[in-house]
């Protein structure tokens, strides 16, 4: 019996060694200071097709550029011979790996991952479910 009460002593111990000594949040920096805005090589193009409730798709483009401008196509399939352009600037969010298009790009947020982007619901969340992978756009060749 001591063996035993021993051993689940020894166990949760373990196990709450185990778990962060501080809930993350998900907002701010890393610990480390590693983001992606200074270790990722997030200039450039980004091409996808985003998913579109009433069509086949919205083919976009983001072109993100080193001082902060981007250019953003999109086409609703089906629908527009040729893409809609909007430029301007973005910001960065406090995390250093979201963007934030300015009000010419309806404010949208885009998470900035290695060769990749992914369009962010309207409250700052990444999409979830079977349509999620439909919200990356991919670094373009």
């Amino acid at each position: 019996m001591m063996k035993l009460t021993l051993t689940c002593a020894l166990t949760l111990a373990l196990l709450a060694g185990c778990a962060p000594s501080q809930p993350q949040s998900g907002r701010g920096a890393p610990p480390d200071g590693h983001t992606a805005r200074n270790s990722l090589d997030w200039a450039g193009s980004y091409e996808g097709t985003l998913p579109c409730a009433d069509c086949p798709g919205i083919r976009t483009r983001l072109i993100l550029s080193q001082d902060n401008r981007y250019e953003r196509q999109t086409q609703y399939l089906d629908r527009q011979p040729q893409p809609e352009v909007v430029t301007g600037s973005f910001s960065w969010e406090s995390d250093g790996s979201t963007i934030r298009l300015d009000a010419a790009g309806d404010s949208q947020r885009y998470f900035v991952g290695e060769n990749q982007v992914t369009m962010l619901y309207r409250d700052g969340t990444r999409p979830t479910g079977p349509l999620a992978p439909h919200y990356v756009l991919r670094r373009a060749q």
